[in-house]
């Protein structure tokens, strides 16, 4: 069970972090386009958010795994 919830965090934690480079952010781009957030500010600041909860999350699911 644990195996499938550190796989969906693992292809999560890929998706979000491969598309961040520090010249171009594809995906915040599209995140603010989406019409969801008021600003391009808040885009990134919910972006970061999700990015730093995923990594944070698999680590979680990994440390309860190995401690099983």
């Amino acid at each position: 069970m644990f195996n499938l919830f550190r796989f969906f965090f693992a292809v999560l934690v890929i998706l979000l972090i491969v598309p961040q480079t520090p010249t171009e952010n594809n995906l915040l781009r599209q995140f603010n386009n989406t019409g969801l957030f008021a600003n391009y500010g808040e885009a990134k600041w919910f972006l970061n958010f999700i990015t730093r909860f995923s990594i944070f999350m698999f680590f979680v699911i990994t440390l309860i795994a190995v401690l099983k």
